[in-house]
Order: structure tokens, then sequence, then C-alpha cells
């Protein structure tokens, strides 16, 4: 009998075990699974597409080549306005028509970014709209040529592409100190916003969509109490050991805090119901930068325009309302326009102007921002 039982416990022993590792490795995988998107951020619309297109309709194309942070190649191409030109060109030329932009060609290169995936193809349609107000853009592949980079690091590592590609640009231009500005929209805008903290050749940037921090956009999206704070431990984990980083560690609103003064910064928030990306995001990124010229921009929603314009701190406790600072778009047309028009005026007169002595200036309250 003894021995009946103690061959019986033993088979329960491995049941268990055995569940135990089936169940290990059930979690991993809804971990793998959730992890995955953040590891490799695919765009679905240019599946199957070349990294960089024989042409564009509207525009000319000088592609290149450059060298990034890692050692591997980078595709870029600059484009221009060029030949017949595209439908999206012609709206936002004829609204430019009744409101001309004059001072624009003090801005010798924008650089454009919107995906880690497919980074020149995604980069087109806001190119094709500044590019019809006469501006140079430059677009790249934050992948690498044959997309060789794996894994995205969400701006933490690309960003250091951007002095090499400036480089280049400078290597080619007749200038020697060409004027640059940046335009990001989403992965584009987190890795600028880093950048711009640390390129002081970068005159000015728009982040189109930002978010404050990728630990705060992944906490967004996971449901639960108990298990929320397990699985958001599992994801780092992997996360860390397949890119040596964590959610933590990727905080454009850090970056925000630590450009300088003398940089006009323009945080836009276009898309509507996203947890990744939200109005409260663009309001902290707003609210730690120490720009001179800073402004805050979002989509005019009919349910709850007040909620908009939200009042700051001042620094003596009270609330101001920074309605001056603060604009609601149309639609993403119209936003567009305003944006081209903000660089015109609001960047170029950065430009221009002689630059305010860098005086100190009060730290502002991140009000547990990350």
């Amino acid at each position: 009998m003894r021995k009946k039982s103690h061959k019986g416990l033993v088979w329960t022993l491995v049941l268990l075990v055995a569940a135990l590792g089936a169940a290990c490795v059930w979690l991993w995988s809804v971990v793998d699974n959730r992890v995955q998107p953040l590891l490799r951020p695919m765009n679905p619309a240019y599946a199957g597409y070349d990294s960089v297109p024989a042409s564009i309709p509207g525009m000319g194309m000088r592609p290149f080549t450059f060298t990034g942070w890692d050692g591997e190649p980078v595709q870029a191409v600059e484009v221009w306005k060029e030949g017949e030109e595209s439908s999206r060109q012609l709206t936002v030329m004829g609204d430019l028509a009744n409101h001309p932009v004059e001072r624009l060609h003090e801005i010798d290169y924008v650089l454009v970014c919107v995906d880690w995936d497919h980074g020149i193809l995604s980069a087109v349609p806001l190119a094709e709209a500044l590019t019809a107000a006469g501006l140079h853009c430059v677009l790249w592949n934050p992948r690498g040529v044959d997309d060789r980079r794996e894994y995205c690091t969400h701006g933490l590592r690309e960003a250091a592409d951007v002095p090499a590609l400036i480089d280049a640009l400078v290597a080619h231009s007749a200038k020697e100190r060409p004027e640059v500005v940046a335009v990001g929209q989403g992965f584009g805008a987190n890795m600028l916003l880093r950048a711009a903290a640390r390129e002081p050749r970068i005159h000015g940037l728009v982040s189109i969509d930002a978010f404050a921090s990728l630990s705060q956009s992944v906490g967004r999206l996971i449901d639960g109490d108990l298990s929320r704070i397990l699985l958001r431990q599992l994801m780092d984990m992997r996360i860390n050991s397949v890119i040596g980083m964590e959610s933590f560690d990727v905080a454009p609103v850090q970056s925000a805090s630590e450009i300088s003064r003398n940089v006009p910064v323009l945080a836009v928030n276009l898309v509507q119901d996203n947890p990744v990306s939200t109005i409260d995001d663009a309001l902290a990124i707003y609210r730690r930068l120490q720009s001179d010229r800073r402004a805050l921009w979002a989509m005019r929603t009919a349910e709850d325009d007040a909620r908009k314009i939200e009042l700051l701190e001042g620094p003596s406790g009270k609330e101001q309302p920074v309605i001056e600072t603060v604009r609601l778009l149309r639609d993403e047309e119209d936003a567009v326009v305003a944006i081209i028009h903000w660089l015109n005026d609001c960047v170029v007169e950065s430009i221009v102007a002689p630059p305010p002595v860098d005086l100190p200036r009060p730290v502002p309250n991140p009000q547990s921002e990350l």
C-alpha cells in the first residue's frame, strides 16, 4: 500500500510540475504576443512595398545613404516640389494662396519621420504638404538598409541617427550651417523629441501624437489589477531580454524638458480615442518644455472643447489659462496648413532673430506625468 501511495504521490508531483510548466509556457507566450508589436511596430498599410519608392508624384528626389549610430547604412531621400502637383499639394497650395508664407526660404531642410517601419513611405503624405509650401524635406528609414535593425527602441537609440543625417546634409549643402527643423508624428515625434534635446542644429520641432512615456502608454493598454502588475513586469523582462531596455527608459516627456529654450516646439494631438497617445500626453510634453516659443494644439471635438483648453499651474500655484498657446483644429488638413504657418511665423522668427540670453528658468512641475 505504501508503494502505491508513493507512486501516486510521484505522479501527482509530475503532473503538477507539468501543469506549472505548461502554465509558464502559456504565460510567456501571452507576454511575447503583447511585446512583439512593441519590438516590431509594423504598419500594415505599407506591407509589401519597397523601402524607397522609385518616384513620388509632385516631388523631385535625391536618394542618398548615410551611416547610422550602430554602423549600419541608412536609406534617406531629399524631396522637393517638382513636376505636376499631387492632389494633396494642390489643396495646400490653394489654402496658402489666400494666406501666403513668405519666409520659409530661411529653412533649408525639414526632417520628417513618422513610422519606424517604412520610414520614407509613411512620411510622404506630410512631405507632400510641406513641399507644397516650397520646403525641402528629408525622409529616412530608421530600420536601416534592408531592414537590418530587427527591433524598435521607440527613438531611444534611433535618435542617434539624426546627427549623422544632418552631417550628410551639411556635406551636400552649399551652406556651411544650413537651417534644419524637424516634424515628427508617432514614433517620429518620440524620436525627434529626444534628438532635439541632444542635437543643437535642430532649430525648431513639431511633435505630433507623441506619447509622454512608453511605460505609461503600455499601462493604458493592460486591464486588471494584480494581473496587470505581473504582466507589466513580465513584459519589461521580455523587452529587456531582447533589446536591453525597459519601457521606463523611453520617456519623450523627459526629453522635452531638456530641449533648449531657444528652440520653438509645437506639441500637437491629432489622434482620437487612442490610449497610446492622448491629449494628456501632449499636455504633459507641453508643460515640460522650456522653450520661449512653445504651443499646444489639439483637434476640436463636439463633446468637450473646454477639456482641451486646460489650466496650467503658474509659479505661484495659482491656475493660469494657456489660451494664448492653445489652438483647437478643425481637421488634419487644417492642422497641416496651420503647421506650415507656424514654421513660417514662429520658427523662422527664431532663426532670423538674435537668440535671447539663456537665463535660468523655473523648472516646471511635472505633476506625476511619468
